[in-house]
C-alpha cells in the first residue's frame, strides 16, 4: 500500500489503487518482474479491503433498530432478553 503506516488507506483509496494496478497489468505497460511486484501489492490491498469490510459487517451486525427507529447495540437487546428469561425462571409456576 502506498500510504505511510501512520495513516492506513481508506477503503475507497485502496480500491482505486487496486484498480490502477489491474489496469497496468492488463494493459501490458509493465514487465513481468514489475507485474509480480504489482500483483503482490494488489494482494495486500485486497487483504486490507477485506479487513475493512469484515469490520464494517461486524459493526452492522452488532446494531439493531428499536421500535422507535433508534439504533443501539444488539448486546442491549440480548441483556434485556436475558433479564426477561431470568425473571420467567424466578416466577412461581401457576399450577404448583
Amino acid at each position: 500500500m502506498s500510504k505511510s503506516k501512520d495513516r492506513p488507506l481508506k477503503y475507497e483509496q485502496a480500491v482505486q489503487e487496486l484498480e490502477a494496478i489491474i489496469e497496468r497489468i492488463e494493459s501490458g505497460e509493465i514487465g513481468l518482474e514489475e507485474s509480480l511486484g504489482a500483483y503482490e501489492n494488489g494482494m495486500k490491498l485486497i487483504t486490507h479491503c477485506r479487513a475493512i469490510l469484515a469490520t464494517a459487517e461486524r459493526k452492522i451486525a452488532e446494531l439493531t433498530v428499536d421500535e422507535k427507529g433508534k439504533l443501539h447495540a444488539a448486546d442491549d437487546d440480548d441483556e434485556a432478553q436475558d433479564d426477561d428469561a431470568d425473571d420467567a425462571l424466578d416466577a412461581e409456576p401457576e399450577n404448583a
